[in-house]
């Protein structure tokens, strides 16, 4: 008995050394972990996650007594701890491996990222209907409106039984039947109907240069030009190592990197001037399209740059047509298909102003006006209702 309780006190002992060393292991890996955060150079922006990481908060009473302080410093912390990226993929990596199959608001397949895409909230939608419709009765020309249907639902065979996700479908038909003064656009059957092609990112919420086209497409039939056919354009493989906005949420590289594809057709009405609005300059430039994102994880921005409040392109067209257009970046890559139709495009982003647009571009210079948003975009914000902001609507 004397042998069997000494080799019972030698376990005890044995066990109370591990968790002693484990705890000293836990306690010296966080500290390092504190210590680098603070002591390593600090990136203003993520390029795997594509966003900018938060500022060391200010400190003062004030900011103490209301809790703004702390809630800085732990998003500060959290944005800027050592290898931010890498834990960011294990924990997913981890999550798979216990059957998760949407985390952070993505749906992880086998072939491609989904997004998720909630219901809407309260009265936002009728609100932005209804500040479209007073839009379209003011403005002297004809207004378009195509809400774009994201991969979600398009490829809503491909989710995870039961997945909860909003039926697309329905809501476009719902804000369309409401929409009043407005001429409505069904890109849906057409990219139903070519959902076996890459018409969206495998990787990112955007659609593809394909995808554009038949928005394109199902635009002409409705505005009044003859769209460029398809075997006639030339095509550039730009890139085959895109990782989009999804893969930014999740740091998953299980999915095939992207290909981004710009088409262009010579025979056409030639672009003479980029002019980009900031929020307070203007910068003039020459071409749609900017190649320098081709080199950055945001390559998504070759079309047009990056979202700015608004750009005007100008071409050498005869056409003598005009078109704003209000905006996600959905339409960034539509673009180049549409300018070969107008002397004008102004897009017109509503997320980026804190004024009226009117205030920059005059609205009697164009024919035509365009609403083209994605379903999701759609739903989740208000910004549409910004398009009659000063005008006392």
């Amino acid at each position: 008995m004397k042998f069997v309780h000494a080799i019972g006190k030698k376990n005890d002992s044995l066990s109370a050394a591990v968790r002693v060393v484990s705890a000293v292991l836990f306690l010296t890996l966080l500290f390092l972990g504190c210590a680098a955060t603070f002591l390593i150079p600090k990136e203003k922006f993520s390029e795997d996650e594509n966003k900018y990481l938060a500022s060391f908060p200010a400190f003062s009473v004030s900011s103490i007594r209301d809790k703004t302080f702390m809630s800085g410093f732990e998003e500060y912390a959290a944005d800027h701890f050592p290898f931010r990226s890498s834990w960011i993929g294990l924990q997913t990596r981890l999550q798979l491996l216990l059957g998760q199959k949407e985390i952070n608001g993505v749906y992880i397949l086998k072939d491609r990222l989904l997004e998720r895409v909630d219901p809407p909230a309260g009265s936002n939608v009728a609100n932005s209907v209804l500040a479209m419709s007073e839009f379209a009765q003011r403005f002297d020309g004809a207004t378009y409106l195509m809400l774009v249907p994201t991969a979600a639902e398009i490829y809503h065979g491909m989710l995870p039984t039961g997945a909860p996700t909003l039926s697309q479908r329905t809501t476009i038909d719902e804000v369309y039947k409401k929409a009043q003064n407005v001429t409505t656009v069904d890109v849906y059957a057409s990219l139903s109907a070519y959902s076996d092609q890459y018409l969206y990112y495998r990787s990112d919420h955007h659609w593809t240069s394909r995808g554009a086209y038949l928005g394109y497409g199902a635009l002409s039939s409705k505005m009044g030009f003859t769209p460029v056919a398809l075997d006639r354009f030339n095509v550039e493989h730009a890139s085959h190592n895109f990782r989009g906005s999804l893969y930014s949420k999740v740091i998953y590289k299980g999915v095939e990197a992207d290909t981004i594809d710009l088409y262009s057709y010579p025979a056409g009405a030639e672009v003479t001037s980029v002019s980009v609005y900031n929020g307070q300059t203007w910068e003039v430039r020459d071409s749609l399209y900017y190649r320098e994102f081709l080199e950055k994880k945001d390559q998504y921005s070759v079309f047009l740059g990056q979202n700015q409040p608004i750009v005007t392109i100008e071409t050498n067209s005869s056409s003598g047509n005009s078109l704003i257009i209000f905006k996600d970046s959905y339409a960034n890559s539509l673009a180049p298909f549409l300018a070969l139709h107008y002397s004008k495009i102004t897009l017109v982003d509503l997320r980026y102003l804190k004024t009226s647009f009117e205030k920059i571009v005059p609205l009697e210079e164009y024919t035509q006006a365009l609403f083209c948003y994605n379903v999701k975009t759609f739903v989740d914000e208000d910004n549409v209702q910004k398009v009659n902001l000063g005008t006392g609507s």
